[in-house]
């Protein structure tokens, strides 16, 4: 993520400004601090992981906020998968290994599944606030 610095610079106002002037200052003001509250919901954001153990993931369900990211772990000495049950994300991850992070915007409950061990009951629930 690129930050820019904004520096702001304290100038005396004119002794007498027309009405549609204040209206223009104001609209510079807003557009200069809505660029700046763009950044803060990353900058919020937390990191969960979520670890694959045997045959199931750990927590089994977890719950985050928009925004927020998930990174499987795999603790195991076989393959699992970290699949979404609707169309989302799909992620094989080998032994001793880490899912690439996922970034959760979208409020809402999201099943999943490991693709070789669901029959097993490895399964879990993201719900995102």
């Amino acid at each position: 993520m690129i930050v820019k610095k904004l520096t702001f610079v304290e100038t005396s106002p004119p002794l007498a400004l027309l009405p549609f002037q204040h209206h223009i200052m104001h609209v510079k003001y807003f557009a200069v601090i809505s660029a700046f509250a763009s950044l803060l919901p990353s900058a919020l954001a937390v990191a969960h992981t979520v670890s694959m153990t045997d045959f199931k993931f750990v927590p089994q369900d977890i719950t985050v906020k928009s925004g927020d990211t998930i990174t499987w772990i795999n603790t195991s000495g076989i393959l699992h998968t970290t699949t979404s049950d609707a169309p989302g994300w799909n992620s094989s991850v080998d032994s001793g290994q880490s899912s690439p992070p996922i970034a959760f915007q979208k409020p809402g409950t999201f099943n999943y599944h490991c693709i070789p061990h669901v029959a097993l009951g490895m399964v879990g629930t993201v719900t995102v606030q």
